[in-house]
């Protein structure tokens, strides 16, 4: 085993989405294209920078107040920040358009639609298929 084997071979991560209950790929209104959210890998430099930026807020907040309470609906609007900041590229259909990739953009479509955002989750966490058999 060659430890340049364990290398990631890129810093993206494709995800194609599926119908959540079908699995069926969801295709975009119009041409024969697949629905797909390109996301920075975690252990890119751009994914980075998003987790320490989350991970400074949190010590500030802990420096200033000694006591930090952080609720689940916190945490959840963390991952959302997160994942629509991770966002580096699009190709969906959302309201019979296909909407320009911002970061606002993004919260709502994952707040409003949960399973794209499981989806997206799950991608991340399987980033380790990123190595040679």
């Amino acid at each position: 085993m060659d430890l340049k084997n364990l290398t990631p071979k890129s810093d993206i991560i494709e995800v194609i989405l599926v119908h959540p209950n079908t699995l069926e790929p969801l295709m975009n209104e119009g041409s024969d294209s697949e629905m797909s959210i390109t996301l920075y890998a975690p252990h890119s430099k751009e994914y980075k920078k998003l987790m320490h930026e989350q991970t400074d807020k949190r010590l500030a907040q802990m420096q200033k107040s000694k006591k930090v309470q952080i609720s689940a609906a916190e945490l959840e609007k963390a991952s959302i920040d997160v994942l629509a900041k991770a966002t580096k590229e699009w190709d969906i259909t959302y309201d019979g358009e296909s909407p320009k990739l911002t970061v606002p953009k993004a919260r709502e479509i994952y707040s409003e639609y949960f399973w794209i955002k499981n989806q997206l989750e799950e991608a991340i966490n399987d980033t380790l298929d990123f190595t040679q058999a």
